[in-house]
């Protein structure tokens, strides 16, 4: 009776011990989030913009991130790019709908857990987009199939581990521009949720294959910026700062299977990370094409730091 209770207590263990792969799920969550509606909004303030103008568009995106040795999700790095797609148009004056499509691949590279997850998607979403005056209003929402695959060979045989499922992320945005200063500052918020739900996987434990049966991940991103738009004829500038909080309150929980015991356990990983932000907007118009980047890095609270990255191209008709 005593090694039975030996053996399991070991097992659940050893589930508390790597927090790596599920840790960096989340990352991927958020970075995905964020790389595809960071620059998804085409008439927020300060950009040029033409009254029931029509455009096509392309952009393409990419960010990578690196945890350090001192975080509490352990040392890893993953990078993800993608491309997007979509068709814009004024549904009446100062009021945007916009309908996208697109895919992303990367990989999380884990310290001491070889090998690293592929990781790939599918996209697609909308905005609404409202002017009025000084102040931009915007409503998007994105989602898909979320894919992560690796395979493992080892002593308990060949493990193949598939966390896929569905992604879906909306955001509120709301930004206003004072009419003070030489520069027009331009202050911006967003409140953005990124949700994934996957289950039925198999996971490598040190004790033999943890089969997930449940694995969501919910996450809340609150964020402002400033910014100072430095306008020059066709040419269009601007660099901006802030800070944003992400708060998960679903996903540390991981129901599953390990040697035909059933095992409910916590990550032990915080729920609240803080980052502050720094990057650049930049525009430029020649006729008919309009050509924007976005460019962002960024560090938190637990020892991560971050880059990523939009550019995109419009034709407008």
């Amino acid at each position: 009776m005593k090694s039975i209770f030996l053996v399991l207590l070991l097992s659940t263990s050893s589930l508390f011990a790597q927090k790596a792969p599920f840790a960096a799920q989340s990352d991927l969550i958020l970075d995905l989030s964020d790389s595809v509606l960071d620059g998804i909004f085409h008439h927020r303030l300060g950009f040029d913009r033409c009254a029931f103008e029509r455009n096509v568009w392309l952009e393409g995106f990419g960010s990578y991130r690196q945890r350090q040795s001192t975080s509490e999700r352990s040392r890893y790095h993953n990078w993800l790019t993608g491309i997007l797609g979509g068709f814009n148009y004024a549904v009446s004056c100062d009021n945007y709908l916009n309908f996208f499509a697109g895919a992303s691949w990367g990989e999380i590279d884990i310290r001491d857990e070889p090998p690293h997850f592929d990781t790939d998607s599918i996209l697609f979403g909308m905005t609404w987009e409202r002017l009025c005056e000084n102040r931009f209003f915007g409503l998007a929402i994105a989602g898909g199939f979320l894919s992560q695959k690796r395979t493992f060979s080892g002593v308990f045989g060949s493990v193949k581990e598939e966390p896929q499922g569905v992604f879906i992320t909306p955001e509120l945005a709301y930004s206003c521009q004072f009419d003070c200063m030489c520069v027009h500052p331009i202050f911006s918020s967003s409140l953005r949720y990124a949700g994934f739900f996957a289950g039925d996987y198999q996971h490598r434990e040190t004790l033999g294959t943890l089969y997930v049966k449940e694995r969501s991940i919910q996450l809340l991103t609150l964020r402002g910026e400033l910014a100072a738009p430095l306008p020059a004829n066709c040419f269009y500038l601007e660099p901006y700062l802030g800070f944003a909080g992400r708060f998960q309150f679903d996903g540390n929980h991981i129901k599953g299977r390990l040697s035909l015991e059933e095992h409910s356990f916590s990550d032990g990983i915080d729920n609240s990370i803080g980052y502050g932000f720094l990057g650049f907007r930049a525009s430029e118009r020649c006729g008919c094409w309009d050509l924007q980047a976005n460019f962002e890095g960024s560090y938190d609270t637990d020892c991560s730091w971050r880059t990523l990255g939009e550019l995109t191209l419009n034709y407008v008709y």
